[in-house]
């Protein structure tokens, strides 16, 4: 009974309209990844405007760093939705509870070792980084705060994308609002006391205010949803015999952890990537680095709408697998990648319409930096529109479990192709050479996962949850 609403949301995903499914699934997640990038946009500005363009360089390095670790919430979240969406299209909702008890213990003991870990590396790190001189304080700060909310927001991400891979977009999107309105009231009280709430003589926490604004209003939306899902009796919901799962059947977590290995490794190789043009960008000094951490913060909005209809595509496709309805996942794949290039050209256009206006709620009084953030923008923003492909086609293999090819084209594009092309140009162009070898890595990943996804050898796999000890015992790596 209490899976009745996920076998409804499977049956309009296996037999419905297409397009208009995708369009409609994505949406709730658009509105939610837009929310996140507005709530990161609105501590830029105030961590800007209020301690200057050497803390706003911090933001983009903490930046870097917790979407590298977050590779591994993203990795056991993805393999728990495609297991999820495969055993609701087979009409099996006993693995569900399997697969969600299994994914909750797995995550929320690596998000703690991981925060402990990061704390104690942080002074490391941002060396590493070599970042200038006069942003290290606020980087060390601001990364060990960010590291404090590494158990919330894995915790939360993971359960967002089960429910995702159960149909239901909605409940995430809503208790989103929750940690978002939170963040956004929090984030000005806390970094510079400002707000309803600032008394007099209060100055707020300075950068450790934003990492603890997000700590706070996370926390909350978190309980709160866990709250919601059990009272609605969502299918991924525990009650009674279920909590035994919460030990996880270690069978199910070998496959669980070998599904999302490789998008865990693919986020700590383009995130590295990052890493380092990030010390390339570091390197040309305090002006320069201001100037990425601005633009970075642009190029979120041109990429939401491909992340949101990857993951529409991504559950839509697991359902019809497990369905057995290959008639059906060409025509997601291809639909929803030309929605996702038509509506990321639109965003570019945009965006590159509005010209230096979004730049200068980050740097307001530094023209200079202004000036080479517009030129940075210029550049970089035509990229994303060939990752909105990439994106698309990734999403329906990895619904059939092939997790590591999208992995290894990273690799492959990012490391054998940006980062070389930056190095190699570098004495010609200079720090230009940087900006072009974004919009290079993007088109060559997305004629690679093109290649990739017409071989077809990413159908073969059996559903995720077919006999695991026969996975496991003949190597089956999933591709």
């Amino acid at each position: 009974m209490s899976a009745a609403p996920a076998y409804v949301a499977a049956g309009r995903f296996t037999s419905g309209p297409i397009t208009p499914t995708l369009a409609s699934f994505a949406l709730p997640l658009l509105l939610t990844n837009l929310l996140h990038s507005l709530t990161g946009t609105w501590g830029a500005i105030w961590v800007g405007r209020m301690l200057g363009a050497e803390a706003l360089t911090a933001v983009a390095t903490a930046t870097v760093l917790m979407y590298m670790v977050m590779g591994s919430a993203m990795g056991i979240g993805t393999a728990a939705g495609v297991a999820i969406g495969q055993s609701l299209g087979a009409g099996d909702g006993r693995a569900v509870k399997r697969v969600v008890g299994c994914a909750i213990a797995f995550v929320v003991g690596l998000s703690l070792a991981l925060a402990a870990l990061g704390w104690l590396l942080t002074p490391a790190i941002v060396a590493a980084m070599d970042v200038p001189a006069a942003s290290r304080g606020f980087a060390i700060t601001h990364l060990r705060m960010t590291c404090l909310t590494m158990p919330s927001i894995f915790t939360y991400v993971v359960m967002m994308m089960m429910l995702r891979g159960s149909g239901d977009a909605k409940t995430p999107f809503r208790f989103t609002l929750v940690w978002i309105v939170g963040a956004v009231l929090l984030t000005p009280l806390l970094v510079s006391g400002a707000g309803a709430w600032g008394g007099p003589g209060w100055a707020g926490f300075g950068i450790a205010g934003l990492g603890l604004a997000h700590l706070l209003a996370n926390g909350l939306a978190l309980g709160l949803l866990v709250a919601y899902v059990y009272w609605q009796r969502s299918p991924v919901a525990l009650h009674g015999d279920d909590l035994r799962h919460l030990q996880p059947d270690p069978v199910l977590l070998v496959l669980l952890v070998k599904r999302g290995l490789p998008l865990a490794l693919e986020s700590i190789i383009v995130q590295g990537a990052y890493f380092v043009l990030l010390s390339m960008v570091n390197a040309y000094g305090a002006a320069t680095a201001a100037a990425y951490a601005a633009s970075a913060q642009l190029w979120a909005f041109v990429q939401l709408p491909s992340n949101a209809l990857a993951a529409a595509m991504s559950a839509m496709a697991a359902m019809n697998i497990g369905a057995n309805r290959w008639d059906r996942v060409d025509q997601i794949a291809w639909r929803g990648c030309a929605l996702s290039f038509g509506i990321a050209s639109v965003v570019t256009l945009a965006m590159l319409a509005l010209g230096t206006l979004p730049l200068r709620l980050f740097v307001p009084a530094d023209a200079a930096v202004l000036a080479m953030a517009w030129q940075i923008n210029l550049i970089v923003l035509w990229g994303w529109i060939a990752l909105s492909v990439t994106m698309g086609l990734f999403a329906v293999m990895r619904a059939n479990g092939a997790m590591l090819a999208p992995m290894l084209i990273f690799a492959a594009t990012m490391w054998a192709g940006r980062v070389p092309f930056a190095h190699a140009l570098q004495p010609w162009l200079g720090e230009a050479a940087i900006w072009w070898s974004f919009p290079f890595g993007s088109v060559l990943s997305a004629l690679v996962a093109w290649a990739w996804y017409r071989r077809g050898s990413w159908r073969k796999n059996r559903p995720m949850l077919a006999p695991q000890d026969s996975q496991l015992d003949e190597g089956h790596v999933g591709e």
